[in-house]
């Protein structure tokens, strides 16, 4: 047996309205009735049943009025309400309710709307933007493999020429294989809202490995380094730390010239750990500071420079797992200073 339905929701709240005064209506009707054949009112008198039913119809003009208004104020919002949801759920979300009336809770429900509207937009444009970014970076190290892949069959190439083109393509390779990685372990890290795998080590001595494992980039740069690390113990995640170390020293190491200086600092502080990492490199704009942990953000698109731009995307994230800050005091010319707290656990 199919169910009956009412399409419209003003329909049905109209419906309901008149239900009720029809049912009072009767009711009242059938009880002067009652009372007057019963002589609980006299028969002599003006009839009481003709002002009852004026009252009746005085009562229906009221409710019908009523019932537009609220039909007006408070249904036609709502169906205006399930009409955007039903443009949410298509995939628009440029649409805004501005509901402004006299209902507080229907405003609050506009309010509330709008902003998830706006907040699933910008959701839809980082993901859009997201794809686009690792296509572009995806494109790059494979059209490079599939080219000197291509040079190196011609057999009129020398062995040094093949060499050549051969370590082109492995440090694609591992451009890609580093690519992935990253995306893997931000994507990880984005679904958590808890570190595991927690157990106390020695931070002091964790920023003196990264330091040594960087080693073979920082000396054909003859880059001299300045280290100060108090004793410091530290409870947390030994592999998502490390990973902070090597994307900031690295950064550190990549933009400083030859000859130039890196200064690391530990301080043991009371209530938490502050790092600072600073370099005598190129320096950032205030313009490029505002975007240096956004998701495959690259001040320098020349190519000039490795990386991908998930780097210190992966350092905020763990950072902002640890409930700890970062910071950047930089300036063009200047170098770079990058400022971590952690507090302690």
């Amino acid at each position: 047996m199919k169910k009956f339905k009412i399409t419209s929701l003003w329909a049905a709240f109209a419906a309901f309205v008149f239900f009720i005064i029809l049912t009072s209506s009767g009711i009242l009707f059938s009880i002067t009735y009652a009372m007057v054949q019963l002589g609980y009112l006299s028969k002599g008198e003006p009839s009481p049943i003709v002002p009852t039913i004026t009252l009746l119809a005085m009562g229906i003009c009221i409710a019908s009025a009523v019932n537009f208004w609220v039909g007006k104020k408070v249904l036609k919002p709502i169906s205006a309400f399930s009409k955007a949801m039903m443009d949410v759920a298509k995939g628009n979300f440029g649409g805004q309710l501005n509901y402004d009336g006299v209902v507080a809770e229907l405003n609050e429900m506009s309010a509330n709307f709008d902003t998830m509207v706006h907040e699933l937009g910008n959701i839809e444009t980082l993901r859009s933007d997201f794809v686009v970014s690792v296509s572009h970076e995806f494109k790059a190290p494979l059209t490079s493999i599939e080219g000197y892949a291509t040079i190196i069959q011609n057999p009129e190439l020398t062995n040094e020429q093949k060499n050549e083109c051969a370590q082109i393509i492995i440090e694609s390779t591992k451009q890609l294989a580093k690519l992935s990685s990253n995306i893997l372990m931000i994507s990880d890290l984005e679904n958590k809202e808890i570190i595991t795998k927690k157990y106390e080590f020695r931070l002091d001595e964790q920023i003196r490995q990264a330091i040594l494992l960087l080693e073979p980039i920082w000396s054909s740069k003859k880059i001299n380094f300045n280290i100060d690390l108090d004793l410091a113990d530290y409870f947390g995640n030994a592999e998502l730390m490390m990973q902070i170390w090597l994307n900031v020293i690295g950064n550190a190491i990549k933009f400083t010239p030859k000859n130039g200086e890196i200064s690391i600092g530990l301080k043991n502080i009371s209530n938490h750990l502050k790092v600072t990492v600073s370099d005598t490199g190129i320096g950032m704009s205030s313009d490029v500071q505002k975007h240096i942990f956004d998701k495959f953000y690259q001040a320098d698109r020349s190519g000039n420079t490795d990386g991908n731009g998930l780097g210190l995307s992966l350092v905020k994230r763990i950072v902002d797992l640890c409930q700890g800050s970062i910071q950047v005091d930089s300036s063009l010319g200047r170098g770079t200073t990058f400022i971590l707290e952690f507090p302690r656990k």
